[in-house]
């Protein structure tokens, strides 16, 4: 019997989405489903969700996987087939190794693509090497995004000191503002800051992002940019 191979896949910017990243990773993976002749399952996308905080194996495609191999629907013999193992995890290197062990110890194989790896628990248990070059993966993962994390903080500051002594923070302006004819200054749209006024109104009285989005989509009302209200701009 042909074994399943997941399909995993993430970038945590939106923007991503525009580029290669998807087809890459994914043809990537077809390769080596094809060459090992594994059945392929390509359900598996968090697209746009970061794995610095978690999010992915809280409430993504991630979870729901980790979810079905704790229920034992993911058999043992299964493979997950990865990029790298910063696609999975780039949390501290503690949460992010008891993640990979909870899945290679459900007796699912882990392969890396970009560095040719195979993990299962057998693999670890023999070559110990493999495991120190795993959290070290993971340990150097996890630094990359708390760098970048800080040197957006220390941007965003050095933004609102100059908002603070007169100066723009940034030339993209709110979607509910727009310069005036001789971009002197800014003046409302009037329909969007209405629709802003509404939201603060709203989380005031106590509804969720969630709820937010759900109401809005009900009632159609004109979204800034996509084609529907969703959780990220539905928050002031």
């Amino acid at each position: 019997m042909q074994k399943v191979a997941y399909s995993y896949i993430r970038f945590s910017s939106k923007e991503q989405a525009k580029g290669s990243s998807l087809v890459r990773q994914l043809e990537k993976s077809r390769a080596y489903a094809t060459e090992h002749g594994l059945i392929l399952d390509e359900s598996l996308r968090d697209l746009g969700i970061s794995a610095y905080n978690g999010r992915n194996a809280r409430e993504g495609a991630l979870f729901s996987f980790l979810t079905l191999v704790r229920a034992g629907t993911v058999k043992p013999g299964s493979y997950l087939i990865v990029e790298s193992l910063d696609r999975l995890s780039r949390q501290t290197p503690s949460k992010a190794l008891n993640q990979f062990l909870e899945i290679i110890n459900a007796g699912v194989t882990i392969v890396t693509l970009l560095d040719g790896q195979v993990y299962s628990a057998e693999s670890i248990d023999s070559n110990t090497m493999q495991l120190f070059g795993s959290i070290m993966v993971m340990a150097r993962a996890n630094e990359e995004s708390a760098t970048k994390g800080r040197r957006v903080a220390d941007a965003w500051a050095r933004k609102r000191a100059r908002a603070r002594e007169g100066q723009r923070m940034t030339q993209k302006l709110p979607y509910w503002v727009e310069y005036n004819a001789n971009r002197t200054g800014y003046k409302l749209i009037p329909e969007r800051a209405a629709i802003i006024r509404r939201i603060f109104k709203l989380t005031i009285a106590g509804h969720g992002a969630g709820a937010v989005e759900k109401l809005f989509n009900r009632e159609k009302v004109p979204p800034f940019l996509n084609e529907h209200w969703a959780k990220s701009s539905s928050i002031p």
